[in-house]
């Protein structure tokens, strides 16, 4: 039986390199996106089969249609947590509530729901892996100017932890992924000069790429151990420790 893959944000950049990096598995791939269709276009041909569903993870009724309306058809064995509004600088008192809203419906509310349909399944089956994308802003003193982004971290990072404390004994595993600074679409609104400053502070003097971020997450879905379960692990190279 094929492997079930629910990936949300997948058209987005890591996404799309994870799905590149195993193009040649036959795998299902269950893939909520809201824009840039057409990147999953490119992979018609490849040994995966995509299920394209349209979602806007600002509505969260349209979370619940869609996940409840999967999740009859298929039996998902992994959730991939991509989807993340663009980040935007700006003073904390120059925030606006509906900034905050955004990232709360698009990073939390949205994963909420979706685990709320597929856990079930999983802790009847006794296995399942969940991995959120975090931010190595949970292991340091965060960027100025990103409270809305950040918060929402740290609120994911709560919730993984309860997961792990409520379905851990069903063999279901749950880690987290905290990685610095991606040149990705993701940061697209910030100043160039950002990117540079923090490729420039950084100890190994350069970004994280992410094709070393999805290798990373490859590992954690093919490893067999257990115990490897619970964790967020620090990809900041050294920047936060």
């Amino acid at each position: 039986m094929k492997e079930v893959i629910l990936i949300t944000g997948a058209t987005s950049d890591l996404a799309f390199e994870y799905l590149n990096l195993i193009k040649d598995q036959e795998k299902i791939i269950i893939a909520f996106y809201y824009d840039l269709k057409e990147r999953l276009e490119e992979f018609k041909n490849s040994s995966l089969e995509i299920i394209s569903v349209f979602c806007d993870f600002s509505d969260i009724n349209d979370v619940s249609n869609k996940v409840v309306e999967i999740s009859k058809k298929y039996d998902i064995n992994t959730v991939l947590h991509f989807a993340a509004p663009r980040i935007k600088m700006e003073r904390f008192h120059k925030k606006e509530i509906k900034d905050y809203e955004i990232h709360f419906k698009i990073q939390f509310l949205s994963i909420v729901e979706i685990l709320k349909n597929i856990l079930p399944k999983m802790k009847k089956q006794k296995k399942g892996k969940v991995i959120f994308i975090l931010s190595s802003v949970t292991f340091s003193i965060p960027p100025k100017f990103w409270s809305e982004y950040v918060s929402m971290k740290y609120a994911l990072l709560g919730l993984l932890k309860s997961l792990v404390s409520e379905y851990g004994e069903y063999d279901i595993q749950f880690n987290g992924i905290s990685p610095s600074m991606i040149d990705s679409k993701l940061l697209d609104d910030l100043d160039p000069l950002v990117k540079e400053m923090s490729k420039e502070s950084h100890p190994l003097k350069k970004l994280i790429t992410k094709r070393e971020i999805v290798e990373f997450i490859d590992f954690l879905l093919t490893n067999d151990s257990k115990f490897l379960t619970g964790n967020n692990f620090n990809l900041s190279g050294g920047e936060s420790i």
